[in-house]
């Protein structure tokens, strides 16, 4: 997996450049200190998984620089923001602008690498600090009325950033169950997969 990160303090970049390239041997990590370095490397450097990017660069601007760093990529390359606090607005900005993520400064190195992956495979990673901004409200509109109680589940536990074992230890469905279910989530919200499933959700006010 090969791993591009803009942190705005150097001892961030050295951790990431030297820690988890000690932890395991196949991630490559790339680091720079600002949005115009890291769009700069995504030109240079090909196969990117992910890219994680400090809002507290210089020239963010907060979650603009998202839209900047998305619009520079070539490929669909996963993009997540990384903070000290999550603020509600801003996740529900950067979600509505591609954002596959959330990463506090607070993460360990194996959250941290968990989260990535998760990631670099699709999906969105939310922690649990701040699934709470996310949580679906309760039936206010006829496209709330949409999903059965069970759907309604599934993509609660799709905003909290949860696997589908994860969703069906929690609501005690079996993972073949969670699958059907989050196929008909899909189908309901013209989602082309768990992603956009998610992004569909929060445009249509249900997150």
């Amino acid at each position: 997996m090969r791993i591009l990160f803009g942190y705005a303090n150097g001892v961030c970049r050295d951790f990431v450049q030297n820690h988890l390239l000690d932890d395991l041997s196949k991630i490559q990590v790339m680091t720079a200190s600002t949005l115009g370095q890291c769009i700069e490397l995504t030109g240079d450097a090909k196969d990117i998984d992910v890219v994680a990017l400090d809002l507290n660069m210089p020239d963010m601007n907060g979650v603009q620089g998202l839209s900047r760093m998305r619009g520079a990529l070539k490929n669909e390359v996963p993009v997540a923001l990384m903070d000290h606090t999550l603020d509600s607005q801003q996740m529900r900005d950067a979600l509505r602008l591609g954002a596959a993520g959330f990463l506090p400064y607070s993460m360990t190195s194996d959250t941290l690498l968990s989260a990535l992956r998760l990631m670099a495979s699709g999906e969105i990673f939310i922690p649990v600090s701040g699934a709470e901004h996310i949580q679906i409200a309760k039936p206010s509109s006829a496209k709330d009325t949409l999903l059965s109680k069970r759907e309604r589940e599934v993509l609660d536990g799709l905003l909290s950033g949860h696997s589908n074992k994860q969703i069906a230890d929690r609501i005690g469905l079996s993972e073949v169950t969670i699958k059907y279910h989050l196929k008909s989530l899909r189908s309901k919200l013209g989602a082309r997969n768990r992603t956009h499933a998610a992004l569909r959700a929060i445009e249509l006010g249900m997150g």
